[in-house]
């Protein structure tokens, strides 16, 4: 039975944690070695391998399972206090359990008062307490460079790492729209608190499908996101598809949370085209990724013409003649005519696709 794609995105993130200790640990206590005695000492190393995947999977724990991967909602001074009690009981813990493991090796048995003591001994010493900080603080570098990762996307991080900028580069990308459905009437209902609250929510819901769908959020435009892929990467799998797909499924599964909470289910209209564009990077302080192309002016128009045919998805025909058949999730296409878009010289060919799976929009 194959996995979903939210327990592929868990998996993927649990894993970021484990190789990210593994890599932090056993680096610094192979440096730690060298520079003592000029050798590598593999013991010490091996020590924190073990260590370094228990921690990963309590680490990943912690923020996917329990934070459910989003930011923590808490004050500042409350959310600090709360991981670095969470830092403080892991470390402490998975040691003590690598260390009693170790004796158990050595035949003296997992619990014991030779065992114990030897916990306690080794808690008291210098050394533990600089590398105990070490590994506080080490929990502390590997939340953030994932965080930063989640909020500038793969592109923007690895360049910012890496202290160099995206030259104009051309790119045949997909683009996707997506539009909240009369966002403006749910605005005056909610009042701009509430909707703002509302738009969090929604919008923690698409990330989370774009992510396990590997699309790059590009841009937050108001109540309207758009989304991009390489086309080369929608050519044996319809992306686009999935992430409505997925999208569609998460809001039918909380619209009684959303009711409760705000007395409305939002719901979504979309479209999707592809073509050439020039990806840049511009901007020196606060930069950001641009695209430059009449791609994305095309997308939110076709996007626009959702409400005039009743569609929830519409899509351009060099677009669909990418995607592989059959379609996924048993989406039905059709023809909705040749369209003279504004600003474009030759009518455009639109197609509309629907899920057989009409309890989603109900």
């Amino acid at each position: 039975m194959a996995i979903s794609r939210q327990t592929e995105r868990k998996f993927r993130g649990v894993c970021y944690y484990v190789i990210s200790w593994f890599v932090a640990s056993t680096g610094l206590s192979m440096l730690q070695s060298y520079g003592a005695t000029g050798t590598i000492d593999w013991f010490p190393v091996l020590f924190m391998l073990q260590f370094s995947i228990l921690m990963g999977i309590s680490h990943g724990i912690y923020d996917i399972v329990i934070l459910k991967d989003e930011m923590d909602q808490r004050s500042v001074w409350t959310a600090m206090m709360f991981r670095s009690f969470y830092f403080i009981t892991a470390i402490s813990a998975n040691l003590t359990l690598c260390i009693l493991l170790l004796k158990l090796k050595s035949g003296e048995g997992l619990v014991s008062e030779e065992s114990i003591l030897s916990v306690i001994d080794i808690f008291k010493s210098t050394g533990f307490h600089v590398q105990f900080t070490e590994f506080f603080v080490m929990g502390y570098i590997i939340t953030f460079i994932r965080s930063v990762h989640k909020k500038f996307g793969k592109r923007v991080f690895w360049n910012t790492l890496m202290g160099k900028s995206q030259e104009p580069v051309e790119e045949d990308l997909v683009f996707m729209f997506i539009d909240l459905r009369s966002s403006t009437t749910i605005c005056e209902e909610l009042g701009n608190y509430k909707y703002s609250c509302l738009i969090k929510d929604y919008y923690r819901l698409l990330s989370n499908c774009c992510e396990e769908n590997h699309g790059e959020i590009y841009q937050f435009a108001g109540d309207g996101v758009f989304i991009t892929w390489k086309t080369s990467d929608c050519q044996k799998k319809a992306r686009p598809l999935d992430l409505f797909f997925d999208f569609k499924e998460a809001l039918y599964y909380t619209r009684r949370k959303f009711l409760r909470r705000y007395g409305v289910a939002p719901d979504f209209k979309a479209a999707a085209h592809c073509g050439k564009v020039i990806s840049t990077e511009v901007g020196n302080f606060g930069s950001e990724m641009a695209y430059h192309g009449d791609v994305l002016n095309t997308t939110a128009r076709i996007q626009s013409l959702c409400s005039k045919l009743g569609q929830d998805f519409l899509i351009s025909e060099e677009l669909f003649g990418k995607f592989p058949l059959p379609l996924p999730h048993g989406f039905l296409c059709s023809k909705a005519g040749s369209f003279e878009l504004r600003g474009k010289k030759k009518a455009i060919l639109i197609f509309s696709l629907q899920t057989p799976l009409t309890e989603y929009d109900s």
